[in-house]
Parts: C-alpha cells; sequence; structure tokens
C-alpha cells in the first residue's frame, strides 16, 4: 500500500511540476527532469517484463549516446522531459471514467442494446462501434467495462460463438480506435517521432480506422445468424433515455475534438497540451452539467476515489517508459549515431523504393512476434526511417507506423489488449491473436497500403 501510493503521489507530483513549468517557461525544467527521474524508478517495478526490458534499454541507450556524444546538461534535462506532456494527457484523460460512473452511462448501453438491437448483427455492430467510441477516451479501461456491461447479452445471444464473437468485435474495434484517438499514447508518439503535426495525422488516421471497422463488419458480418439465439432480453429501463445518454458520449467525444484542433489550430501549446487541457474542459463541464441533474454527489465522490484508487495508476503505468523513449527518442534525433545508421541503411531501403512503404509496418508486426512492443519498435523504425531520403513523404511513413502498431496490437500473442481478452475469456493468446484476428489483419495490412498511398499522392 505505501508503495503504491508513493507512486501516486510521484505521478501527481509530475502532473503538477509540468504545469508549472509550462507557466513559467520552462524555469522549472531541472526540478521536472528530477520528478521525471522518480517516477522512472519508482514505477519502475510496476511494469510488465516487456517493458521493464524495453524501459532499461532505451535509457541506457539515451545515456550512452548523450555521453558519447558529449551532450549539455541542458539538452539531456529537456530529453527527459520530451514525453512528461504525454503522461500528463494519458493520466487527464482516465478522468473520463467519473463522469461516465456518475451518469450511469453502462446502464444506458445495456438498456438500448436490449431494447432497440434484437439481432446478433445489430448488437455485434454496436459492440464495434461504441468500443470504438468509448477507446478514444478510455483507452485500456475500455475493455474490461464492455465486458462486463455488454458480455452477458452477447453470451445469451450467441452461445458458443460468444468467445469469437466477443474478442474479435473488441479486439478490432478497440486497436482502430488507437488509430486516432485522444486518450491513446500512439499516435502523440508517432507525431512526436516523425515531425508530422497532429491535425495532420489525425484526418487520415480517423479515416483508416473507419475503414478498419467496415472491413471488419463485412467480413464478420455474413457469419452471424442474422436472428438471435435463446431468449430476447427484455429492456428494463427507458431506452429513449438511453439513446439520449449514448448520444451524449458521442457528444463528449466530438466536442473534445473540436476544442482540442481549435486550440492547436490558435497554436495554444503543444498538441498534447491542447488535447489535455480540452479534455479537462469537457470533464469538468460534463461533472457540473450530470451535478444539476442529479443531487445524489455521493455517486461522484464514490467515483473520484475510484479514479484516484485505480484511474490514475492505469494512466501513469507506461510513464517510466515514456520517461525512457522520450530521454532515447530526443538524443538520437541529434546524434551523429542517428546519422551514421542513416547511411549505413539508406541505399538498401532506397532501393526498395514505394516498397519500404510496406517494409514500415511489416517490421513493427515482425518485431512484436519476437515480444518487442509496438511502442518500442514505432520509436526506433520512426528514427530510422526519417534519417533516410525516400519517394514517399513523413506523413506516409507516419501513417505505415501508425497502422503497423494497430496491427501489432491485434497480432501479437505479448499485446496487452490481446493478454487481457484472452484472462477474460479463458483462452490463449496465440487464439486471440493469430488465429481469430490473423486473416483480417492480413486484409486491413493490404487495404490501408492502398489508401496511404492513395492519400499521401493526393495531399
Amino acid at each position: 500500500m505505501i508503495v503504491k501510493n508513493s507512486e501516486r503521489i510521484l505521478l501527481v507530483l509530475l502532473v503538477i511540476i509540468s504545469i508549472l513549468n509550462l507557466a513559467l517557461a520552462n524555469q522549472v525544467a531541472l526540478v521536472l527532469a528530477i520528478a521525471s527521474l522518480l517516477v522512472l524508478i519508482g514505477g519502475f517495478h510496476h511494469l510488465g517484463t516487456a517493458f521493464k526490458w524495453a524501459t532499461g534499454i532505451f535509457f541506457i541507450l539515451g545515456l550512452l549516446i548523450a555521453g558519447y556524444e558529449h551532450f549539455s546538461l541542458s539538452m539531456v534535462i529537456n530529453a527527459v522531459n520530451s514525453m512528461d506532456n504525454l503522461i500528463v494527457l494519458l493520466i487527464v484523460m482516465q478522468l473520463f471514467t467519473v463522469p461516465i460512473a456518475v451518469g450511469r452511462y453502462q446502464n444506458s448501453i445495456v438498456t438500448l442494446v436490449n431494447g432497440k438491437l434484437p439481432t446478433n448483427r445489430g448488437l455485434f455492430a454496436f459492440t464495434m462501434l461504441i468500443t470504438f467510441l468509448l477507446s478514444s477516451i478510455l483507452s485500456m479501461g475500455t475493455v474490461p467495462i464492455i465486458y462486463s456491461i455488454l458480455g452477458p447479452t452477447i453470451k445469451q445471444r450467441l452461445g458458443e460463438k460468444y468467445n469469437h464473437f466477443s474478442s474479435v468485435a473488441i479486439s478490432r474495434s478497440f486497436t482502430l480506435g488507437t488509430l486516432w484517438a485522444p486518450g491513446a499514447a500512439t499516435i502523440f508518439l508517432i507525431s512526436t517521432i516523425t515531425h508530422v503535426p497532429l491535425q495532420k495525422l489525425f484526418v487520415p488516421s480517423f479515416i483508416l480506422g473507419l475503414l478498419g471497422l467496415l472491413l471488419a463488419l463485412l467480413i464478420e458480418l455474413h457469419a452471424l445468424p442474422a436472428k438471435k439465439n435463446g431468449k430476447q432480453i427484455k429492456s428494463r429501463g427507458n431506452t429513449t433515455r438511453a439513446m439520449l445518454q449514448v448520444f451524449q458520449i458521442i457528444l463528449a467525444v466530438v466536442v473534445l475534438l473540436v476544442i482540442a484542433f481549435t486550440l492547436i489550430h490558435l497554436e495554444i501549446g503543444e498538441a498534447m497540451i491542447d488535447v489535455t487541457l480540452a479534455g479537462l474542459v469537457v470533464i469538468l463541464f460534463w461533472l457540473l452539467a450530470l451535478q444539476v441533474g442529479d443531487h445524489d454527489h455521493q455517486r461522484t465522490v464514490k467515483a473520484g476515489k475510484e479514479y484516484l484508487q485505480s484511474g490514475l495508476m492505469r494512466g501513469g503505468s507506461l510513464a517510466p517508459f515514456f520517461v525512457a523513449i522520450g530521454l532515447f527518442s530526443n538524443v538520437f534525433e541529434h546524434s551523429q549515431v542517428s546519422k551514421i545508421i542513416g547511411r549505413f541503411l539508406t541505399p538498401y531501403i532506397a532501393h526498395l523504393s514505394w516498397g519500404a512503404l510496406i517494409l514500415v509496418p511489416l517490421l513493427v508486426v515482425i518485431l512484436s512476434l519476437i515480444g518487442i512492443h509496438p511502442l518500442a519498435s514505432v520509436t526506433l523504425l520512426g528514427q530510422v526511417m526519417m534519417g533516410i531520403n525516400l519517394p514517399f513523404n513523413a506523413l506516409a511513413i507516419a501513417l505505415g507506423l501508425n497502422i503497423g502498431s494497430v496491427l501489432a496490437y491485434m497480432m501479437s500473442p505479448f499485446a496487452g489488449i490481446v493478454v487481457v481478452i484472452a484472462n477474460i475469456l479463458g483462452t490463449s493468446p496465440a487464439t486471440v491473436s493469430l488465429k481469430w484476428n490473423g486473416k483480417y489483419c492480413v486484409n486491413l495490412f493490404i487495404l490501408s497500403i492502398i489508401f496511404i498511398i492513395g492519400y499521401t499522392l493526393l495531399v
């Protein structure tokens, strides 16, 4: 308990010092770097084995490169702090669990499904759409929530097909959400590494997500029986109110994106800062609206305590990894090492011409199959590819890395989403990733490459 509380305190301090550093124009950068290193040390044991290895390797490599290149202390401090805004963003986005819990939106989702979606196909499509939507703000917290609120209904409707169809619906829609989601780390990391502005990367990534959803629906819907199995579960709530509450969730995501991109357009701050501010505004007004309509303030207090107990840790669980990644990616980008590697690989990769674009997502997937997390491989591959003269632009590289990470999240037996679903269903991770998602991922890969080439040539 003491260890967990100390981790929470360190994360809260990191958030506070990050805000102060922004307000004071980088005047407390050294204090922030110390806080970042404390978070790395204090939270290291909380990481999984793969992330421990990745964090340790990237941090040591970052220090070695910085020492070899004789970088100044100020440059190293800035490198250590470079991903702190992303850590703050992930912690803040978990606050969306508070209004979701206070408004009892889970109950409305069940009511809507049982009252308005009597067919298996409708249930499958809705499960994908609501997961795709919620993943944009709740990240990994989405999966257990969806299983807890829709799992019983899906199991009753589909019987022996429950494991397969719940797995593909949730795993595919969740990972497709990471292509564009404000609550996901991947798109921000890729934007930072490739220097492609978030507003330029968001639109094609969102389109790719929608295309992926459509592809999943086309592939799976024909295999579902059109009618339900077993008895129809009667709706016990007001379906009109349920529809209104689901619309409120959609509205919250839309307003979040509108405010975020308005702030980005006005150049209020970095993209991650703007999205964080937008998230705080939406959460605040959402909670105020719920307080006006419901006088049970104890529910808000309970949801707030739940956030402090688990949401805070869930949002900051990868903070040590991002500190290490930030150090490595910054010093590597400005080092002679990156130039040497670039000069060595240029003739081989340049010879592939547009074929190198196919290589980008493939490498991310291949590395994930041997246990290297996509966030780590995206960082390294992104840095290398950006240093090579290629016939396509940085946006194509960013989109290739983005879709590669999605394919890796779905196909790797080591991926967090795969392991979580496998544990819930009591099946093997390889079944969830390769057996049930393998064919779909091949089709998504082909579709994505065609889209990326077409889009980058047109814009």
